[in-house]
């Protein structure tokens, strides 16, 4: 029996996932003192290297927010080492621990669920259409007809696969490589996150000549959230505390959250959006969880 009961042990440990075995998050960054996050550089206001040469963005300013709750956790400072990441290859880095974190234009799927994990939700936009001025599309059967740009491997590819099974789609590198086919008229219209387009579409050098489709709803609703290494509920509770702060003080309008938010979101900010929308859903993440005492603002 204790032969038979040895080998099962053993097998376990031969067949157990490796990320099982990593050491913790929060202990390496105690040991280390580093913080290691992937972030975008194209992917404004997410994550972009603004006319300073410097790389700011609204989830970099989550990151440091996060690094904050860590130095107070472990009584040490901690250093936020950014890592450049992209539509491709962000989730790899984070599966295979090369990263500790990645806040960005990132949506949850269960298909990713499968070997990383999310935090909670920190931003809400959809998919929408970006086309020159005056064109129209107002049903399935006129988006048919029309060539449209998507990022491969993104969710808004699936959307569209759903929604038009038929549909003429062409596979563009970048948000950057979908708006120039648009202005080349490669493409009639380029596919992604409503609010990463508005961005695109504000820093056209003719914005007015640009329109986002459809103006007044989303075809669908995409959650972003922070990635992270599966199985690490230390350190996903923590960044889930971190961001739930963030957001909390938002909605009871905390001097310094509602400076961030409206810096980023606000009639002034870097991409002006709608401020309802973000408080309704931050009060259903915020009912959905314990408050966090207001002395910790």
């Amino acid at each position: 029996m204790k032969k038979i009961l040895g080998m099962m042990l053993s097998l376990a440990l031969v067949t157990a996932p490796l990320q099982s075995l990593a050491e913790p998050v929060l202990q390496r960054i105690e040991r280390t003192g580093t913080i290691r996050a992937g972030a975008w550089k194209d992917a404004k206001p997410f994550g972009y290297v603004n006319e300073k040469g410097e790389w700011v963005g609204y989830s970099i300013d989550i990151m440091s927010v996060i690094k904050s709750q860590v130095e107070t956790a472990l009584d040490r400072p901690i250093k936020l080492e950014l890592v450049e990441v992209n539509t491709q290859n962000f989730l790899d880095r984070v599966r295979d621990r090369e990263v500790d974190i990645s806040c960005g234009p990132t949506s949850f799927t269960w298909n990713r669920e499968r070997y990383i994990d999310f935090s909670i939700s920190y931003f809400v936009t959809g998919t929408q259409l970006l086309v020159k001025k005056g064109v129209t599309i107002d049903s399935v059967e006129e988006l048919k007809s029309k060539r449209i740009g998507v990022e491969a491997n993104t969710t808004n590819e699936t959307i569209l696969k759903t929604l038009a099974p038929d549909l003429k789609l062409i596979l563009v590198n970048s948000r950057s490589d979908g708006f120039a086919k648009l202005q080349q008229g490669v493409i009639d219209g380029y596919a992604s996150d409503g609010i990463l387009l508005e961005a695109l579409k504000k820093s056209a050098p003719n914005p007015d000549e640009w329109d986002i489709i459809p103006n007044d709803e989303l075809v669908n609703l995409e959650a972003y959230a922070c990635v992270l290494p599966e199985d690490d509920s230390h350190w996903r509770d923590l960044v889930n505390y971190s961001i739930l702060r963030v957001i909390q003080g938002y909605v009871i309008e905390d001097p310094e959250f509602t400076k961030m938010f409206e810096g980023w979101f606000g009639a002034q900010g870097v991409i002006p959006y709608p401020k309802t929308i973000l408080e309704e859903y931050f009060r259903g993440i915020i009912d959905s969880k314990e408050r966090i005492p207001t002395t910790a603002f």
